[in-house]
């Protein structure tokens, strides 16, 4: 059972350890594309949990956390060039779960309310929220939303032509979906605006290394556009795709376009981007506990996309990582899911065996070596299948048995079996074997010779041989014979007065007690 335990554990560890490569450290400056350069380090205690980012024009940065608790408030923290806090800005009521930002055309800064992870089933929202955050800092002014076709975990906001808020949700299969309301918003209405589908986009498992590995490649956890509206940007836990949008129509950019790729490398938990002021660059922060960075990349450009496609190698390169590195977060649930049922089976399939051996096993105690003495000896005083009180009639027609052969086991006494006289003797007036007395089992009648009974002579018992005296009598008849003595099964035993009891003949009925050691058969 321990052994089975290890085994599934091992399997599990080993799968879910292997698709989650180590994260390098991002290097100090930006090399090219993908690589990252650490902008600033956030030192706040308060800066924990950042999901959403944006960059302001005189160089500073809007951040959003997630996570409240007590020395964590959730806000809108408002920062320097070197991450420090100037202002935040708290919320007139407590928002369910904070994951993204975006700035409209006339620089409102909104936040995106709109995170609900699939885990929490008992609680998912009916509705979801917009917050808009004035220009000059005040106070947040909440405008709900409600799915059509159920809850949704969303961490991406963009705005569309006249600033309509476009929602990319953050789907586990990998398919995000994408969300317009279907009217004007409205503040503070408690029903919310209903939002309609409005398309679909799916990322690609590039094979970036990030904390949930393979898992990490498909689950969209931010989105941010340029500062002149012509590109914009959605990211995964692992890379940003970046589509032009030359009209302005953001979901058909999405939708039908193709994107660059940047690899985000070096980042534990990033969720949060952004467009940097000037629009060259992008800009990263990680939904962690303790001090974390933001960090810059470099955008793969369009000439760079362009050269892996003519040559027709890199766009298409095989992926050689190994299998367990490729599995999505769902199929190794799966794989370790079916490792412990296969367990189950296997502990179920023992535990029966177990008690089946165990069984068998105290079965053969309780039955005991199996033995029927005396079976296969039929011969007998009477003959087999005898008339009761008949010497020698039987079924088969044969005489009493030889002198010495066993004939069937009483069972009231197993192990022990009655021996019949020599022809001979019975001519002699020798006793021969009576059966047992079915009221007094154990115990033997002593008939006298047949001779004394044609004669009418007295029932006297013949001598015993081995006490030199009379034997001593039963006092029932047998089983089968009723009150004649003969019926039954015969049998020897013990006289408790008389001592060993000896043999009769069948049919014998004593009239008297004879010497007082002897009675007389009542009826």
């Amino acid at each position: 059972m321990r052994r089975l335990g290890l085994l599934i554990t091992g399997v599990g560890v080993a799968v879910l350890g292997s698709a989650t490569p180590a994260l390098a450290e991002p290097s100090p400056a930006a090399a090219g594309p993908g690589s990252a350069e650490t902008v600033c380090t956030l030192n706040d205690s308060q800066l924990t949990g950042l999901s959403g980012l944006t960059a302001k024009s005189d160089g500073g940065y809007v951040v959003v956390n997630t996570s409240p608790n007590q020395a964590n408030p959730v806000r809108v923290y408002y920062l320097d060039s070197k991450c420090k806090v100037t202002r935040t800005v708290s919320y007139p009521a407590s928002p369910r779960d904070p994951e993204d930002l975006a700035v409209a055309s006339d620089g409102t800064v909104w936040v995106a309310d709109t995170g609900d992870p699939s885990t929490n089933k008992a609680d998912r929202r009916a509705t979801i929220a917009l917050w808009k955050v004035p220009a000059g800092g005040g106070t947040p002014i909440i405008h709900r939303l409600s799915y059509p076709d159920g809850a949704h975990d969303a961490r991406a906001l963009l705005f569309g032509p006249d600033d309509v808020p476009i929602i990319v949700t953050k789907e586990a299969g990998g398919t995000a979906q994408i969300y317009e309301p279907s009217a004007p918003l409205q503040p503070r209405t408690a029903q919310g605006v209903p939002l309609k589908n409005v398309g679909s986009w799916q990322p690609k498992r590039t094979g970036t290394a990030n904390f949930l590995g393979a898992a990490g490649q498909i689950l969209v956890t931010g989105a941010a556009q340029s500062p002149d509206r012509k590109r914009v940007v959605l990211r995964t836990y692992s890379d940003a795709y970046e589509w032009d949008v030359p009209d302005g129509d953001v979901v058909k950019a999405i939708t039908t376009g193709k994107p660059r790729i940047t690899p985000l490398t070096g980042e534990a938990q990033g969720e949060g981007i952004a467009y940097t002021a000037d629009g060259k660059s992008f800009l990263t922060c990680a939904s962690q506990n303790g001090p974390s960075k933001i960090l810059r990349y470099q955008p793969v450009s369009a000439a760079a996309a362009q050269v892996p496609a003519a040559a027709g190698s890199t766009g298409n390169k095989a992926d050689n990582r190994p299998w367990y590195q490729k599995l999505s977060l769902p199929q190794i649930i799966n794989i370790v899911a079916g490792v412990g049922v296969l367990g189950l089976v296997l502990v179920v399939a023992g535990v029966i065996g177990i008690r089946r051996s165990r069984k068998a096993r105290r079965n053969a105690v309780d039955e005991g070596p199996s033995s029927q003495p005396g079976k296969g000896a039929q011969a007998s005083v009477s003959g087999t299948g005898g008339q009761a009180g008949v010497p020698g009639k039987g079924s088969g027609g044969q005489g009493p048995a030889p002198a010495g052969a066993p004939v069937p086991a009483d069972p009231r006494s197993p192990g022990r079996a009655t021996i019949a006289p020599h022809a001979e003797q019975q001519r002699q007036g020798r006793a021969t074997a009576a059966p047992a007395d079915g009221r007094r089992p154990g115990r033997a009648t002593v008939a006298p010779h047949a001779e004394q009974q044609r004669q009418g002579r007295g029932a006297v018992p013949p001598a015993s041989p081995q006490r030199g005296g009379p034997a001593q009598p039963g006092r029932g008849g047998g089983g089968g014979g009723g009150n004649v003595y003969g019926g039954g099964r015969p049998q020897s035993g013990y006289d408790q007065r008389g001592g060993r009891q000896e043999y009769a003949q069948p049919g014998y009925r004593p009239e008297y007690d004879g010497d007082g050691r002897y009675f007389s058969e009542r009826i």
